[in-house]
């Protein structure tokens, strides 16, 4: 499965690119066991899977387009998944909503500034009345 996302995040241009990587849950976390991976600065990580089950809740919402996994690095080093500190949910919900919907999770930061490095080319198109939050851990 690592090789897989692998060959997705060089696909679209990593490292050289002007935007990050992104990725679905699927790609994510489908055979990711390492803790490191997301959430690393946590003091009491909450754990991959919970992480996944979190995340699939939130994209089950109604008013939710998709959760994307923002990629910042991939090691050559097989033992390693690839790393993300951001995330990304697209919605219509207010910025309070999308916060409460992340808390057990403990990101440093919810903003609506939509894709920090730019619009990445996997990109959907947004639907009408929907944002682009970052999730981001420190």
């Amino acid at each position: 499965m690592r090789k897989q996302l692998a060959e997705k995040i060089f696909a679209q241009g990593y490292p050289d690119a002007k935007t990050a990587p992104i990725v679905s849950l699927e790609d994510f976390f489908t055979g990711n066991t390492d803790e490191g991976s997301i959430g690393c600065n946590l003091l009491e990580h909450p754990g991959i899977d919970t992480f996944n089950n979190i995340l699939w809740k939130i994209r089950g919402q109604e008013n939710v387009q998709d959760v994307l996994v923002e990629i910042m690095e991939i090691e050559d080093d097989e033992n390693y998944w690839a790393f993300s500190e951001r995330l990304y949910i697209l919605t219509s919900a207010e910025q309070d909503t999308v916060e409460c919907w992340v808390n057990v999770l403990e990101p440093s930061e919810v903003d609506d500034e939509g894709y920090i490095f730019g619009i990445p080319p996997l990109a959907p198109e947004l639907r009408d009345g929907y944002k682009v939050y970052s999730v981001w851990w420190d």
